[in-house]
């Protein structure tokens, strides 16, 4: 039987505990991932009184990683800033939630992604780097993840014998605690039967449900069942059409540009790349990172403007500081037209890395530029995000 990619799922949900999963409950629609396991073989190359490399493999450290791509519509855009950045006090009600984001230690998350006949859930997860840029004027997310562990598939390791069955023990090939990653309420198919986790047991390699009839013999395998995506209503992506940059000599003159269409700059394309330079450690008790922690926090943008007058490339030759802010709006989030959704991304302090005016046969010129976002010691901050949405605080 072969299985549609579309037929696919994203669910993520902030955890509790870092690294402690939980089962997603938030459905993204995906437009594509490259997450993986390496396990890291290494050939076994002990001497055994045989001419040949290696008769068996060896574990090295385990790494999880690799991209997330969907669509940033405004509800979930809060999930993957929420990973990114640290989360303010949310305030607003049904009429709209404005949840503050600042440079800070982000939120892990547990996702699962649905590959087929089975669900593959990562735990413990945080964003390295998010891309924010535009595909067919569509905010498009890219984040480059990594996560402390992961559950799929594993195999018996104690043989099910049909009737009155209550303890699965999973084999310890992968992991000497092959359990982990499972939550209370998880689904599991063993022997071709659905069973629902009653208990992770402290062991490691237990888990029991409730008096079932299955028959399994050991080295069968073992796997998460996908659940039934439910996304309830889908908003559109914030489009760049939508959207105005304002460019100034500090925050207060760029923010003010970003409030007026006449005082906004006309940009042609932009990317916005914000970067954790995640610390991940293997370490004693695991194969899996023990730790996964932000370090030095950094962030970049570039975008494309006509050329128009020397100013840009004078703040190119000086190092002159700018500010940039960028401000997003979205539909109106009831029919009263009070509020809109509406996304916010204030940098402080920029500076042109490289501004580039090539030129060509019947184009204009263009200023392609790339900054680096810098620490403002007078406003004390880098960059700030506010998001307002249709989504209550608690859910990120």
């Amino acid at each position: 039987m072969n299985y549609l990619a579309d037929n696919s799922y994203l669910a993520i949900i902030p955890e509790v505990t870092a690294g402690t999963p939980l089962i997603p409950t938030n459905f993204v629609p995906l437009i594509s991932e490259s997450i993986k396991t390496n396990v890291n073989y290494l050939a076994d190359q002990r001497m055994k009184g045989v001419a040949w490399k290696s008769s068996d493999l060896l574990r090295g450290n385990r790494v999880h990683e690799g991209d997330l791509v969907a669509l940033g519509d405004p509800d979930t855009l809060g999930h993957f800033l929420n990973m990114v950045m640290k989360l303010g006090s949310t305030t607003g009600d049904a009429d709209g939630y404005t949840h503050p984001f600042t440079v800070g230690d982000p939120q892990s998350y547990t996702i699962e992604i649905k590959k087929g006949l089975y669900a593959q859930r990562y735990f413990g997860v945080l964003i390295d780097e998010l891309k924010m840029d535009f595909s067919e004027g569509q905010l498009q997310l890219t984040s480059s993840i990594k996560a402390m562990g992961q559950f799929s598939v594993a195999s018996v390791g104690v043989a099910l014998t049909g009737a009155g069955m209550t303890d699965l023990i999973l084999d310890d090939q992968y992991d000497i605690s092959p359990n982990r990653g499972l939550v209370v309420g998880d689904i599991i198919v063993v022997g071709g039967v659905d069973v629902t986790i009653a208990t992770v047991a402290a062991d490691g390699f237990t888990v029991t449900f409730l008096s079932t009839v299955v028959t399994a013999s050991v080295g069968d395998p073992v796997y998460l069942k996908p659940q039934t995506a439910s996304i309830a209503s889908l908003q559109d992506p914030f489009y760049l059409g939508n959207m105005l940059v304002g460019i100034g000599a500090d925050e207060t003159a760029a923010t003010a540009a970003s409030a007026s269409r006449t005082l906004a700059t006309p940009v042609y394309d932009m990317s916005i790349s914000i970067k954790n330079n995640l610390f991940a450690q293997n370490g004693s008790t695991r194969f899996d990172p023990v730790t996964i922690v932000p370090r030095t926090k950094e962030a970049q943008i570039a975008l494309k403007q006509l050329f128009e007058n020397v100013s840009q490339r004078q703040d190119f030759y000086d190092k002159t500081k700018q500010a940039i802010t960028i401000s997003a709006l979205g539909k109106f989030i009831k029919d009263d037209f009070t509020t809109q959704e509406s996304l916010t991304l204030t940098f402080n302090n920029v500076k042109l890395m490289t501004s580039d005016n090539a030129i060509e046969v019947g184009e204009l010129i263009a200023d392609t530029q790339e900054f680096e976002v810098l620490y403002d010691s007078v406003d004390g901050a880098a960059m700030s995000a506010s998001l307002v949405n249709r989504t209550a605080g608690g859910s990120y």
